[in-house]
């Protein structure tokens, strides 16, 4: 099985099961939860290029709104949202809102609209779903499915990882062994010599 092909196709959501509700948009967390602040830094990190382009996309697209206003927006995603940190860290979620939506939910780029909007939502255990989203159930069966294939690969490799060792000390023990049949065949060579070529 081509597995990266099959990952690809898991991570791609069929549009028609959105519900054009918008809430997505009106509402929405990066990686999870993370701040502002933290979306920031990763943007400025250049060490990881890939993870610095989202970041500064999302913030491109997105701008932050306070706690209160993602409660009265969407309490049900607020509580789902909140509830995956330690308490200490609850009130340090991000919530944010799409620049671009104006007049209740009409986006006004939306022939136009990023990558990461059009690629919404990705199936990943940190992903967020509204209450009544039409892409939560394929979505949690996607991420499910990418999810084992990770766990296949992961053994794949600890299997191969195994044999690997397993031949390197084989391999060790045949050269000692080697090594060893050298040694004595030399001082058998040299006993011989010596018998051969007795003293005066």
């Amino acid at each position: 099985m081509d597995f990266a092909k099959k990952v690809e196709e898991l991570l791609k959501m069929p549009q028609e099961l959105c519900n054009m509700c918008g809430l997505c948009c009106k509402i929405a967390t990066f990686k999870g939860g993370m701040s502002y602040e933290e979306i920031k830094e990763i943007a400025s990190d250049y060490s990881n290029p890939s993870q610095a382009d989202g970041a500064r996309d999302f913030l491109t697209i997105f701008e932050p709104i306070t706690q209160e206003q993602a409660r009265n927006t969407a309490p049900d995603f607020f509580n789902i949202a909140r509830s995956r940190f330690p308490e200490d860290r609850r009130d340090k979620v991000g919530f944010f809102k799409c620049r671009f939506i104006k007049d209740g939910s009409l986006c006004q780029i939306h022939e136009d609209r990023p990558l990461l909007c059009r690629m919404y939502p990705i199936p990943h255990e940190r992903t967020v779903y509204h209450k009544n989203c039409g892409f939560k159930e394929r979505g949690e069966q996607n991420w499910q499915e990418i999810k084992t294939i990770i766990e296949s690969l992961q053994q794949q490799s600890q299997e191969l990882e195994e044999k690997r060792q397993a031949i390197n000390i084989d391999t060790e023990n045949a050269i000692k062994e080697s090594d060893k049949l050298i040694a004595e065949s030399e001082k058998l060579i040299s006993e011989k010599q010596q018998n051969n070529n007795p003293p005066y």
